[in-house]
């Protein structure tokens, strides 16, 4: 919930970090968003969204049937092959040859059928629907989501007291829930801990005289970094054009729906606030409101940067062609 109570507990209770518990519903996210929001609000970062019952297990249809042969039709066969060709005496020593054959056939596709039941990976059926993880990830630059399976032994585990992965420790869904131990602890280490580069909110504000974003990483890189090593810039109307919003590209096909070319380059953010420790929240002069992960603002810096290197090049080779014509 995000109610008072809640609110009053983030406030009252030294929280470090938030694991944030859902469901696959399109409703849900919507609750999503307000924890996190809510969470942002008393300054404790979500580092985790686990959906819960985000789909049902089922064997695959090609494991659901088991091979069978037909004894006697098999044995007559045999027995007949083994006459026509002179490999036995008479009918029957080929009825005892034919047996022994008919054995090794059925031991051999047994073996086969334990061992694709062994392979067969489950099939997942979601019936919640297909979830968010995707937009958690592109909107909130929440990277780490897990999905937790609709299973009947879970809730089992949970109504006796004994923690499912203590009864099945080498289980897939035991190690789904060590996956998701493993980044709160290391996402609890980065905010208590640490703030390099990739790790912590770099400082992001806006440049009126130039229109761009300027965005300074943390510190702590060593004594051989210095600030404007640390400092990048992107201009206002590039980042608007990288919204990645429902209003601005299709969640399904990830197709752009914003025009590029709609958006000004003189267009100015009316305020800019970080959203939890992942992501920036920018309300545009436009009337538009856009989430940025600070993953991606950190990749849109490096392409820039890697597309003013390649202009820098180009233009050094055209001087050199014009230096060497004169």
């Amino acid at each position: 919930g995000t109610g008072d109570i809640q609110m009053t507990l983030s406030q009252r209770l030294n929280i470090t970090a938030a694991v944030i518990v859902t469901t696959p519903q399109e409703l849900s996210f919507v609750d999503v968003e307000r924890g996190v929001e809510m969470f942002d609000t008393v300054n404790v970062p979500c580092v985790a969204v686990v959906e819960n019952m985000a789909y049902l297990e089922k064997d695959a249809e090609d494991s659901k049937s088991t091979p069978t042969i037909d004894e006697m039709a098999l044995t007559k066969q045999f027995v007949e092959a083994l006459k026509k060709d002179g490999m036995v005496g008479d009918s029957f020593e080929a009825a005892d040859v034919a047996s022994n054959l008919v054995n090794i056939v059925k031991d051999n596709l047994a073996a086969q059928s334990a061992n694709l039941e062994a392979q067969n990976e489950k099939e997942q059926v979601r019936i919640f629907g297909p979830g968010h993880k995707r937009r958690l990830s592109e909107q909130w630059g929440i990277e780490h989501t897990y999905s937790i399976p609709l299973m009947g032994q879970i809730a089992q585990n949970g109504d006796s007291g004994t923690p499912f992965v203590l009864d099945n420790p080498n289980s897939p869904q035991a190690e789904i829930y060590g996956q998701l131990a493993k980044s709160v602890v290391s996402e609890v280490a980065k905010v208590k801990f640490g703030k390099g580069r990739g790790g912590g909110r770099p400082e992001v504000t806006y440049d009126s005289d130039t229109h761009t974003i300027r965005v300074v990483e943390p510190s702590g890189l060593g004594a051989a970094d210095d600030e404007e090593e640390l400092l990048s810039t992107i201009s206002t109307a590039e980042l608007r054009r990288e919204c990645r919003c429902a209003a601005c590209v299709e969640e399904l096909t990830g197709k752009q729906i914003l025009d590029p070319k709609s958006i000004p380059e003189t267009i100015s953010p009316l305020s800019m606030s970080p959203t939890g420790n992942y992501a920036l929240s920018v309300d545009w002069s436009d009337g538009h409101r856009s989430l940025y992960p600070y993953r991606q603002i950190r990749s849109l810096l490096e392409d820039a940067k890697e597309k003013n290197e390649e202009e820098d090049v180009g233009a050094v080779v055209e001087e050199t062609k014009e230096k060497a014509v004169l």
